[in-house]
């Protein structure tokens, strides 16, 4: 089934927008009828994708924003760019973030200071300016987190907890902004095969690809078809909500009962019940 979504006339800035998910996330805006403002802080990221956004969907419906999310005017000048004649935004995906792997007992202050304000001080500045643009008409403010905000995992404390900090962040602003009919929402990503995942070690990719139950990840483009719905009226009564889209990665954990299943049932007897 063919699910399509109208947003002609609507305007939206993207962080993060040059390559992966938030270029994924600006196609399926774009495609979906509404004019996008990609924003990077590389220029060289950004203006081949505002070239291949525009070659799609035509140079009108894309516009371009260099900037680095945690300098304040640098999102205000993205928000203008993206606002409409009345400096009104209706949709930001505030999607700009980055990791620095490293063990807790080696890690400087500055690493932990770039991940941080990155991550968190970037998507708090993204909500408040592209909430001051959606004060008069309302709009929908959506953050990316991610599975590690939930599920600890060794040697990327910085990521896991500015992830899982982005989620809380998202919550209190939903409260905060629902009085101008503002909705905020995140959405967690499991194993999304970005261009920055086809560089992790073969190891820790088959340890998300076992881990995730329906199959072997998933392409960027499924993490734009979760920002068309919380962008849509049919999110209109869902706020402060963390839509997981990990195919089952989020649900993980535990120890696994198999052996024990089959020893009081008979591995031929349950087989039929857990196989296709």
């Amino acid at each position: 089934m063919q699910i399509s979504y109208d947003y002609n006339g609507k305007t939206a800035l993207v962080t993060g927008a040059g390559t992966g998910i938030g270029f994924a996330v600006s196609r399926e805006l774009a495609r979906a009828g509404a004019t996008v403002t990609v924003m990077g802080h590389l220029e060289d990221q950004v203006r081949p994708a505002v070239e291949k956004l525009a070659a799609e969907f035509g140079k009108d419906a894309i516009r371009a924003a260099v900037g680095d999310v945690t300098v304040e005017s640098d999102l205000s000048a993205a928000v203008k760019i993206a606002a409409d004649a009345d400096g009104n935004l209706d949709f930001a995906v505030a999607n700009a973030g980055g990791a620095i792997p490293g063990a807790i007992l080696m890690m400087e202050k500055q690493a932990w200071d770039h991940v941080l304000t990155l991550n968190v001080t970037g998507v708090a500045l993204t909500i408040k300016h592209a909430g001051l643009a959606m004060r008069k008409k309302g709009g929908r403010i959506v953050t990316i987190s991610s599975s590690a905000a939930i599920q600890a995992v060794k040697f990327m404390a910085p990521y896991s907890a500015s992830k899982a900090a982005v989620e809380m962040l998202t919550k209190g602003a939903a409260l905060e902004l629902a009085a101008f009919g503002v909705n905020v929402n995140c959405i967690a990503p499991g194993y999304i095969k970005t261009e920055s995942a086809a560089h992790m070690p073969p190891s820790i990719v088959d340890q998300l690809r076992e881990r995730t139950a329906q199959g072997d990840g998933a392409e960027p483009h499924v993490i734009g078809h979760g920002v068309l719905y919380l962008c849509s009226p049919h999110a209109d009564f869902v706020t402060g909500t963390v839509l997981q889209m990990g195919g089952g990665l989020h649900a993980y954990g535990g120890e696994d009962f198999i052996d024990m299943v089959n020893a009081i049932y008979g591995a031929d007897n349950v087989r039929p019940f857990i196989e296709r």
